[in-house]
């Protein structure tokens, strides 16, 4: 299983979003968090599409702070147990029965 996380620092120009986009390109990630989106769930979810995952979870930014994202592609198991302004927790099972 592949995770990355990301603090971005803000996806509102095109060479953010564009690296955003090499990497998951390049790594194929099964689960996407990003920090610092800057964004709300309304652009967040055209984002979703860009980067190919199925299922996402958003925090709105307040203004032009803060922001949280965590995307995860069709069979990964995976269970938002809460999230807030400041963290998105979540349980993952792998294959192996793990977690």
């Amino acid at each position: 299983m592949r995770l990355i996380a990301w603090n971005c620092r803000g996806l509102g120009n095109g060479p953010a979003v564009r690296g955003l986009l090499d990497v998951q390109k390049k790594e194929d990630p099964d689960v996407l968090f990003l920090s610092e989106t800057k964004h709300d769930k309304r652009w967040m979810e055209g984002l979703r599409w860009k980067l190919n995952m199925t299922n996402m979870v958003v925090k709105d930014s307040v203004g032009a702070k803060g922001g949280l994202a965590l995307f995860w592609k069709k069979g990964v198991d995976l269970r938002v147990l809460s999230w807030s302004r400041y963290h998105i927790d979540s349980l993952i099972k792998e294959e192996d029965g793990g977690t």
